[in-house]
């Protein structure tokens, strides 16, 4: 299963003492855009998944390859989404092509789920030690062999102990208003979360499948949704150029973000729940202007940076320099010394921060 052969580069190394500035690894990985990275719970690993169908396993702290999830001498299609679980045990993966696929960490098939309709997102539920579900949404499609699928949002039992690994638990289809682009678990797995191209976040009850709560979060489309680790903040990106932030609780909007560019993905930094000392209230942002209009502009105006937002002041803090186009995804280190970002143009960029990050009153 190991691919070897990575095109890793750092851009520019000064010694200590003359660095200007924090300096990323730049990840030839993939051939198209990138659609997610992700991090497992411990934090010394990182997936990387795209639209040309290969799954990445990087380390961290090296930004080294350590391999790539497929199923030999087949090619998959586009991989929108890729979850791990708390233990590092499994990986699964959400592909255009339809299919749930089920590696063990290492690398072995697990098993293989023929889901139907176009996958968009895959995420293992959040009880530790018992990881045994997964929460799907797929776009309609119509097929010759399976005929009409509708838009559906599907819980599904992998408990790789059983027999019967694979088992529907759950299905929403003709409760659901529009197709939902992206769907995660709520707090203690009480609850589905998904949202939509309406600017619409929908709250479902994760038993019942029943229609909960609605929020009318933005004026165009949401773009991703992420948590803090105990699920009781939620930050949605739009393309409506703001970030807001929610209590999941109340389901209120306690913090709007403006920026002027239409945002494909936000992210709280995992220092928020750190000790008083350290805690950073922190919001890393990615977007950049449309793809198909990217070639007839200069990367300068088309807005590509990170950009480093204080959660509570709703202040610029500053911006990272990104590619040559819009940031699709980004993910903070689990130990909120860093980030990286996945990008329109293929490439992942790891970024470590400089000790500045940490010492500077004006990162506090």
């Amino acid at each position: 299963w190991l691919k070897f052969g990575i095109r890793a580069r750092r851009v520019l190394s000064f010694p200590p003492r003359c660095r200007r500035a924090m300096r990323p690894y730049v990840l030839h990985i993939h051939e198209r855009p990138l659609t997610l990275v992700k991090f497992n719970y411990d934090g010394d690993f990182f997936i990387s998944c795209a639209k040309d169908g290969d799954v990445a396993l990087i380390r961290t702290e090296t930004c080294e390859r350590i391999g790539t999830y497929s199923i030999p001498g087949e090619k998959q299609g586009a991989v929108f989404a890729v979850d791990i679980t708390m233990d590092s045990k499994y990986v699964v993966t959400a592909g255009a092509d339809g299919k749930l696929i089920f590696y063990t960490f290492e690398g072995e098939k697990a098993g293989v789920l023929n889901h139907g309709g176009i996958l968009r997102f895959v995420e293992f539920n959040q009880k530790p030690g018992e990881q045994n579900m997964v929460v799907t949404c797929n776009d309609k499609l119509k097929t010759q062999s399976e005929g009409q699928v509708p838009n559906r949002i599907m819980v599904w039992q992998a408990d790789f102990t059983k027999e019967q690994p694979l088992k529907r638990i759950l299905s929403i289809d003709s409760a659901l208003p529009m197709k939902a682009t992206k769907v995660k678990w709520g707090p203690f797995d009480e609850t589905l979360v998904s949202i939509d191209e309406e600017g619409t976040v929908i709250i479902w009850d994760a038993l019942n499948g029943k229609q909960l709560h609605v929020i009318q979060a933005h004026n165009m489309a949401v773009t991703s949704l992420n948590f803090t680790g105990d699920r009781m903040l939620m930050i949605t990106s739009s393309k409506d150029m703001t970030a807001k932030l929610w209590t999941m609780d109340t389901y209120e909007c306690v913090k709007t973000y403006k920026t002027d560019r239409p945002l494909n993905d936000a992210a709280i930094s995992p220092l928020v729940e750190a000790e008083k000392k350290d805690q950073k209230y922190h919001i890393l942002m990615g977007g950049g202007q449309d793809a198909k209009e990217v070639t007839t502009t200069a990367a300068s105006s088309g807005k590509f940076e990170a950009l480093l937002y204080h959660m509570i002041y709703e202040e610029e803090i500053g911006s990272i320099k990104g590619g040559f186009g819009p940031l699709n995804c980004v993910a903070w280190f689990r130990d909120g010394r860093g980030f990286v970002t996945g990008g329109e143009d293929g490439y992942v960029r790891c970024h470590h921060f400089d000790n500045d990050y940490f010492t500077s009153k004006k990162f506090e």
